[in-house]
């Protein structure tokens, strides 16, 4: 049994991702649904090179070889199909065909939000040629409770077909309040579940053909959630502890809901094809924090915040079986970020002072100031080409992407705003050495990407323009091979990269050591070196068992001179959020015992390389290793599994940060909150086809 090509369209068309001169990595249908993947942190842990989590605010923390950050600042674009996500980038999607993950700048192809990379979600389209669907319930610890369930209904014989997807998840969590007793005897009575968590979601595509040469393809999605905000495991020094219990005074909360349109056209002319995606999103989102981490009634935030966005992408695609390949697009974006927080003084505040509250006053709210009413709003227009052509042997690639972005910001407290601009010139170039009739090659890429600018919601004293930041900027070198041997049995893809990252946004928070008030913003920290490797190896070692290894390492570092305005020196120090080494195996077994009746396991452990949590490199997240397992029979109609999360009960934050102290009650000037990752979670599932 060989090893099928993987087909991926990471360039905006259909091949296989050996004519990639470039490190994808593809999770296919099967695995996404053996290895239970329902959140960012699961593809986090099966890919090389990758630090992917969600925030306790349900935002995406990621980097990939060391390039993009946590926080504010992205730097790694998400997709769903063809269309950038920036609102709940974290939402569950489901009923996927792969997930792809494109390591290193993606300027030329996506633009900006894309210097690290980009996560690629890609749904099962409507299939006209027959009726078929299934459910899925899984139950499990935590009291977990997940159902999705799929549909596809051919719509006549015209080539019209429909596909619906829904579901809906509830769990407790595993983090939990204890209520501890406050300074003044008396103790809280929140609900101990802390991080529970409600999520639905609803998506329904149309597809089919409106003449003999147009067709069209329309999706709406709807997806809502429910759940914490910011419940941080604290530590109080780098002696970890991995606290579950999360003491705060109320259990803060986020709703969120979004709405989303995409609307598709293909048009197949002689030579080429001319597609058109449009979309349009919006997303409400009401996020609650307590911010003195504690069981006082202190200080708390609320941030009811608005996303529109609305995309346009036009591009021309080459359908001909010469050796020129070549794409060409425009693209626009239009994107509003509408924020209207306040910081909560409560009764408790009295604690600044020394004083015990009074129970009866403690929980009344003392005063509210504005801490971020801002509206941000970001547009980009940009031309983009690819092509390449092949020769015997070679084949040289080249592209281009002139992106002109424009950022705006009012702080409508002060009246102040701020506006920059700046057009971004994209080049790619790579050359690929096919060494068989197999694929097998070596190549070499250089590509840029860039993250846009922005404005703090500060001044400098005397200045009538809010504080910005410069846009960053990735240049990167990778040099691979993909190759496949033991007579198509085995494949092997390795790279080794230099990226050189100027102007790095990093996202800080802080007490102003004058006025007390919570300081939060980006800034341009300095440029970076990293440099790495990485190999992955799949190999079908029998008919019915598949291994699978895969190991990188990254290098990082701040470069020589690199100081921030408070006179910190940086230089040869290592960058945030960069893990230095990750590596990841896995067992896939099949076999058909008796005939129609199947047996399915599979086994994953994944290593996770310590990273750094702050800019002085005073606090260090430790390295963890998670291990999962999930076993199974099913046949053509139905699917039995039961399957457990994190094997051994491994401890670990997902990440972690220095941040301010607002508990008086705790002598620190500063502490350190993380993401607890989950516990081990046993789960059984039932899967009906029809």
């Amino acid at each position: 049994m060989v090893l099928d090509d993987i087909i991926v369209t990471a360039r905006k068309r259909a091949e296989s991702t050996f004519e990639i001169p470039e490190t994808i990595n593809t999770l296919q249908r099967e695995v996404i649904e053996r290895a239970r993947i329902a959140g960012l942190a699961d593809i986090g842990q099966m890919v090389t090179n990758v630090n992917l989590s969600t925030r306790t605010d349900g935002f995406p923390n990621v980097s990939v070889r060391g390039v993009g950050s946590f926080g504010n600042t992205q730097g790694v674009g998400f997709y769903l199909d063809d269309v950038q996500i920036f609102s709940d980038a974290s939402a569950r999607f489901g009923d996927l065909e792969r997930i792809e993950v494109l390591k290193g700048p993606q300027g030329t192809l996506y633009g900006g939000s894309n210097i690290g990379g980009a996560v690629r979600f890609v749904t099962v389209k409507p299939d006209p040629t027959d009726l078929y669907g299934n459910a899925t319930l899984t139950a499990g610890e935590q009291g977990l409770v997940d159902v999705e369930a799929s549909l596809n209904a051919p719509l006549g014989g015209n080539g019209w077909a429909l596909r619906l997807f829904g579901m809906a998840s509830s769990n407790d969590g595993y983090l939990y309040n204890p209520n501890s007793v406050r300074a003044n005897g008396l103790s809280n009575d929140n609900p101990r579940d802390i991080g529970a968590v409600d999520q639905e979601s609803v998506r329904v595509a149309l597809a089919g053909s409106l003449t003999e040469k147009l067709s069209l393809l329309a999706s709406v999605r709807w997806n809502a959630l429910e759940g914490p905000n910011d419940p941080w495991s604290v530590e109080l020094d780098d002696s970890f502890e991995f606290p579950a219990g999360i003491d705060l005074s109320t259990n803060p909360r986020q709703d969120r809901e979004t709405i989303a349109a995409t609307l598709e056209l293909r048009y197949e002319a002689d030579a080429f094809e001319v597609t058109s995606v449009t979309s349009h999103t919006d997303t409400d989102s009401d996020r609650e924090s307590d911010l003195d981490n504690s069981q006082e009634f202190i200080l708390d935030l609320f941030r009811p915040q608005e996303f529109k966005v609305l995309s346009q992408e036009l591009r021309f695609t080459s359908t001909g079986d010469g050796p020129l390949e070549w794409l060409a697009g425009l693209y626009y974006l239009d994107f509003e970020d509408d924020l209207d927080s306040s910081l909560i003084f409560l009764g408790g505040s009295s604690l600044f002072d020394g004083v015990i509250p009074d129970p009866a006053t403690e929980q009344d709210v003392v005063d509210v100031v504005p801490f971020e009413d801002r509206l941000r709003e970001r547009t980009q227009r940009a031309a983009f080409v690819t092509a390449s052509y092949r020769t015997g042997d070679l084949e040289f690639g080249a592209g281009a992407r002139v992106d002109r972005w424009e950022v705006e910001m009012t702080n409508r407290q002060s009246g102040l705003s701020g506006r920059q601009s700046e057009t971004e010139f994209l080049p790619r170039l790579s050359a690929t050495w096919y060494l068989d009739d197999r694929g097998s090659n070596v190549y070499a890429t250089a590509a840029r990407g860039f993250e846009p600018g922005g404005f703090n919601l500060g001044n400098f004293a005397g200045s009538n323009e809010l504080f910005g930041f410069e846009p960053e900027e990735a240049t990167s070198y990778e040099i691979g091979f993909k190759g496949r041997t033991a007579d198509g049995r085995a494949t092997l893809t390795a790279a080794a990269f230099l990226i050189q990252y100027d102007r790095r946004q990093f996202e800080l928070q802080a007490q102003d050591p004058v006025t007390g008030d919570f300081v939060e913003g980006i800034v341009n920290a300095g440029d970076s070196s990293q440099y790495g490797i990485e190999a992955d190896l799949a190999w079908q070692a029998t008919d019915n068992l598949r291994l699978s290894i895969g190991g990188g390492y990254v290098d990082a570092e701040w470069d020589s001179g690199t100081v921030l305005a408070d006179g910190t020196d940086l230089s040869g120090l290592t960058p945030p959020y960069v893990q230095d080494f990750t590596a990841i195996a896995a067992a896939d077994y099949d076999r058909e015992f008796t005939p129609g009746l199947s047996f399915f396991a599979r086994a994953q452990i994944s290593y996770n390389g310590a990273f750094e949590v702050d800019l002085g490199n005073t606090v260090e997240n430790p390295s963890f290793t998670v291990a999962s397992l999930r076993v199974g029979v099913g046949s053509d109609r139905w699917q039995v599994s039961a399957g457990v999360q994190n094997l051994f009960d491994e401890e670990y934050y997902t990440d972690a940060t220095v941040f301010p102290n607002f508990n008086p009650l705790v002598p620190l000037d500063s502490i350190i909150i993380g993401t607890l990752g989950q516990p081990r979670l046993f789960t059984a599932t039932l899967k009906v086809m029809f």
